[in-house]
């Protein structure tokens, strides 16, 4: 099994540094000053009595539920210290530190993070803010997190919560805190806290054991370990709550090395990519998990953070390669394509295609004809806010991983990182622009020689791979998608792996995507942006935006139709649009028929599995896929397709023309 690098023993490089200090100059360092809940004082201020008065989830302003802004904070918080360490951004660091070291020195006294009207509660925001505690004692080693964490799980047992006779449907997510109560114990080896997190993980799985504890757009049976075996279809559970509780089976396996808990983990996550996984890389979710059978399917960007934060724990167990390819799809495709380029916007959910994003086009019945789709809405909209910060400062933090004879490349990313084995000291370098060029290197650095297993994965999409040790050809056999590289390493070794890709059409939603090695490609959309005004703390470099189309989009494809791709050039910073010359063209047909959803009333939900009601309203709509005969299309021309990442307005899933 492998474990993660200390946080101080990364650094972020190359385009992916360059990224996250996008996100500092963006919402990451400046989300304070653009709209609550962010503006207001949460974990930093313990002692402090408030009320969040906010609409989430169709309406919570109760002290039961002032848990929302803390679990979004928490979010936030986790991603802005781990952005702030791999780069060295005081900026960063300092915001993110305000808001843990308050905390620990209030629990150190008191035995208790946060404000005392959260006691005997949902659990769930701890577990969400305790994750930046673990990294900032990952880059620190500050002894009073440690501590602190202690008294809190000695003096708050995880079991109370379930004896509570007011569970709600929320409150399967109180299991969460397992995450950390089983890091506390690897950290300091008392027996008591695997003891507590199997005590609770028990009772979780007893009283979650069938679907009769939740109403039937509920399907909780789905989250324990007996329903995570079964091969019944994945569709009635909240997107997060599946992610963050599934992976609490991997997690227990880590720690206790039961074989039925690392079963259940990967039986659950292959059945959520069976029936619920998009074309961009992750489950479809508008809140609750809503399937993949059409191209309007969309999916909460909360899910890009936290599918890929699970499968991390996965290759931790199995050392299997596909959970990389799974991450590196949901990271480079849905996640960057979910944000703006310059990180000061970012969408609640998210579609493989929209042509549309405005105050009026979620077509999603989750609060359709909203803002839901937007960039950049007047306010923020709930968890996503907080927890977009995390998907790339995540994505680094577990490109290696390692156990005491080897180092994993999980996925590819440019960094540095030091490590140890058999007490030899050993820095690596990894330069490069992948996924949009194919080409890694690896540079060694050791006082001294040090050896150790070097294990470097295959991507599934890779139709042929190089692998060369200081210039020289390695015969490198790659085996379950990994190649074993055991030996003596050097000072300034250097190993060399390119791949090589090909176009590929893949059938979905009914209709056809592009792809071309780690990247899914679209047909971007020229945008109209409009200013509608300021957002909530009227802050000029973060304005209310919305987009619409200035070009035609309407096109399809036919399986013979032609590509042909271009490699243009590549910037420090590829993710955005104006660095990014890589592109696709392709032989496609104008739809006649197929435009632009334009209405005066639509069916809306404001639970995400409530009852409908008719809403009488103007919105505009991105249209639905349909296969369409020859007879239905115009004049055919070249289109030109582009990394989906680098796109806000795009189809991604064109129509499919048959005879």
């Amino acid at each position: 099994m492998y474990r993660e690098i200390e946080l101080k023993n990364i650094k972020a490089k190359g385009w992916i540094a360059e990224f996250l200090k996008t996100q500092a100059e963006g919402l990451t360092g400046e989300i304070g000053n653009v709209g609550e809940p962010f503006s207001l004082e949460t974990w930093d201020a313990p002692q402090k009595k408030r009320r969040q008065e906010e609409v989430f989830l169709g309406g919570i302003n109760s002290i039961d539920d002032s848990w929302v802004p803390f679990e979004q904070n928490g979010y936030w918080v986790d991603g802005a210290i781990r952005a702030g360490r791999l780069i060295d951004n005081k900026k960063l660091i300092d915001l993110a530190s305000k808001k843990i070291y308050p905390a620990v020195e209030n629990a150190l006294k008191v035995g208790y993070f946060g404000p005392d009207y959260l006691k005997g509660g949902l659990r769930w925001p701890f577990a969400v803010y305790f994750r930046a505690l673990i990294a900032e004692y990952s880059a620190t080693g500050n002894k009073n997190i440690l501590d602190a964490l202690v008294k809190y799980f000695l003096e708050n047992p995880m079991s109370e919560t379930y004896k509570r006779e007011d569970l709600r449907i929320i409150s399967v997510r109180s299991c969460a805190d397992i995450e950390t109560a089983l890091w506390v114990y690897e950290k300091t080896g008392d027996s008591r806290f695997l003891e507590m997190s199997e005590q609770a993980y028990d009772m979780f799985n007893e009283i979650f054991s069938d679907d009769s504890c939740a109403d039937e757009n509920s399907q909780m049976l789905d989250l324990t370990v007996k329903g995570m075996l079964k091969n019944r279809k994945v569709q009635r559970n909240h997107g997060v709550t599946y992610c963050e509780l599934c992976k609490l089976a991997a997690i227990m396996h880590y720690y206790t090395g039961k074989e039925i808990y690392k079963k259940a983990a990967i039986n659950a996550f292959d059945k959520l990519y069976r029936d619920q996984m998009l074309i961009d890389g992750v489950n479809s979710s508008t809140e609750y998990l809503n399937g993949n059978k059409y191209s309007d399917a969309m999916h909460e960007t909360c899910d890009v953070s936290d599918l890929t934060w699970a499968l991390g724990y996965l290759f931790m167990i199995t050392g299997d390669a596909k959970y990389g390819d799974w991450v590196e799809n949901a990271i480079f495709n849905a996640g960057l394509g979910s944000v703006d380029d310059d990180f000061k916007g970012q969408q609640y959910f998210s579609c493989p295609n929209q042509v549309i994003c405005d105050d009026t086009s979620n077509h999603a019945a989750f609060y359709r004809g909203r803002d839901w789709n937007s960039y950049a809405p007047k306010k923020f909209l709930a968890c996503c806010a907080g927890n977009v910060h995390r998907f790339m400062p995540n994505y680094v933090c577990r490109s290696f991983m390692k156990n005491e004879q080897s180092l994993a490349v999980f996925t590819y990313a440019p960094c540095k990182i030091d490590a140890s084995f058999n007490g030899k000291e050993v820095s690596i370098e990894e330069n490069t622009l992948y996924p949009f060029e194919n080409k890694i290197e690896f540079i060694i650095s050791t006082k001294s020689s040090a050896k150790f297993n070097f294990i470097l994965r295959k991507p599934c999409w890779a139709v042929k791979v190089w692998v060369k040790i200081n210039g020289e050809k390695l015969n490198a056999i790659f085996k379950n998608g990994v190649c074993n590289i055991d030996r003596e390493f050097f000072d300034g070794d250097v190993i060399s792996v390119e791949f090589d890709d090909e176009i590929i059409l893949v059938e979905n939603a009914n209709g056809i995507s592009v792809k071309k090695g780690a990247l899914l490609y679209a047909l971007p959309v020229k945008e109209r942006v409009v200013i509608n005004g300021l957002r909530e703390l009227n802050n000029p470099d973060f304005p209310h935006y919305s987009l619409y189309p200035e070009s035609e989009w309407n096109y399809g494809l036919s399986k013979d139709a032609k590509f042909t791709f271009v490699k243009g050039e590549l910037g420090d910073c590829p993710w955005k649009r104006a660095e990014n010359g890589l592109k696709i063209l392709a032989s496609a047909s104008k739809v006649k028929d197929w435009k632009l959803k334009e209405v005066n009333g639509y069916w809306q939900r404001l639970k995400p599995r409530g009852k409908f009601k008719w809403v009488k309203a103007k919105a505009t709509f991105t249209p639905k896929v349909k296969n369409v005969k020859p007879s239905a299309v115009g004049e055919t021309k070249t289109i030109t397709l582009v990394p989906y990442a680098t796109t806000r307005l795009r189809i991604s899933i064109l129509p499919l023309i048959k005879e």
